[in-house]
């Protein structure tokens, strides 16, 4: 268990706080080397804070290339952040509950953290291994951080591929053996072999056909309700974010722009950027799709090399492009009303657009 860190009760974070971001910020040196090329800096996370509750389901979304991504990674300290921090609160194998900086843990904490928090990738083929049986990573995860025997840690790799759905001997099978659904299935018992608190779901059916995109995210939610997860979920798709998130938060350009409840954010979104992403979501009621009016944004989103002064988003936005302020001031990330965060000069001006 990670030592040298205070041991604190539940609520060192907040009663309900399982995972605490802040200031998150990530920088990409490119150019320069021995290729040459001008040096610069790409900042692909610029400050970004969030909380995620224990048992729920926190949506990042945005288009490609904003950071979602690039923020997960940082959290689980598959590549390393610039800075910032990321403080995961658990239960501890001696009883009572833990306050764990993330960025801050060493090689061998960081280790034991594994064991708490996974990852769940996009690809369900690259993810895995082609010349491997599914069940031989399910099998080394289990052979690295337990003690399990072999007939042990066959009898456990069984039983996760059970609770995904799957037959169990599916573990002696390869994976070109079967179809992106049941390869995605795989990969979350593999996310689930050491029994972790948290799992961050990066984009994790969007690879997948729309009829098996609800299995999955019925599985999904079925896990959390039985097992206590707390997810964080990568997304681009704003009509999967509706079905599985409670909060979500918008983010553009390495920034997060506006965060609330999901149903609040569809229902009224404050930030221009996500009133334009949302216009774009299909309704399903034909006479209500004919009656909405698309907001089709002006431009391309700006090189992260040489990102906008003020707002980022001021020389697409419909409301702030002509302003002195969006064009010279960054807007802060406020609660104008509880529990809804924007990042706007202009937030009333939302109707009129």
């Amino acid at each position: 268990m990670v030592e040298d860190r205070a041991l604190e009760p539940r609520g060192a974070l907040g009663s309900d706080v399982a995972l605490s971001v802040k200031d998150l910020v990530k920088t990409f040196h490119v150019g320069g080397g021995f290729l040459g090329g001008e040096k610069g800096e790409v900042s692909a996370v610029a400050g970004v804070s969030f909380d995620i509750k224990f048992g729920e389901t926190m949506g990042l979304v945005g288009e490609s290339g904003c950071g979602k991504s690039t923020t997960a990674r940082c959290i689980l300290r598959l590549i390393e952040p610039t800075s910032g921090d990321v403080l995961l609160q658990q239960t501890l194998e001696e009883g009572g509950y833990g306050t764990i900086d993330i960025i801050a843990a060493d090689k061998k904490q960081l280790r034991d953290l594994r064991r708490r928090m996974q990852i769940v990738f996009q690809d369900p083929f690259a993810s895995l291994n082609p010349r491997m049986t599914v069940g031989a990573p399910i099998g080394e995860l289990l052979s690295v951080h337990t003690d399990l025997s072999r007939e042990e840690r066959a009898a456990r790799t069984g039983d996760l591929l059970r609770l995904v759905g799957m037959n169990p001997s599916a573990a002696d099978r390869y994976p070109h053996e079967f179809s992106g659904g049941q390869r995605q299935r795989i990969g979350v018992a593999r996310a689930l072999a050491l029994s972790p608190d948290f799992l961050v779901l990066d984009e994790p059916v969007s690879a997948l056909d729309v009829s098996i995109q609800a299995q999955v995210l019925n599985l999904l939610e079925e896990l959390q309700h039985d097992l206590g997860l707390t997810y964080l979920f990568i997304a681009h798709d704003l009509a999967v974010v509706r079905h599985i998130c409670h909060e979500t938060a918008v983010m553009y350009l390495g920034k997060i722009v506006e965060m609330t409840t999901t149903d609040r954010l569809f229902s009224e979104p404050m930030h221009p950027y996500s009133h334009a992403l949302l216009s774009a979501v299909p309704v399903p009621d034909p006479k209500l799709e004919r009656q909405r009016s698309r907001i089709l944004l002006e431009g391309d989103v700006p090189s992260p090399l040489n990102p906008p002064s003020g707002c980022r988003f001021h020389t697409r936005c419909p409301v702030g492009k002509d302003k002195e302020i969006c064009r010279t001031e960054e807007p802060p990330l406020r609660e104008l009303i509880p529990g809804h965060h924007v990042a706007c000069h202009f937030p009333e001006a939302r109707q009129v657009i």
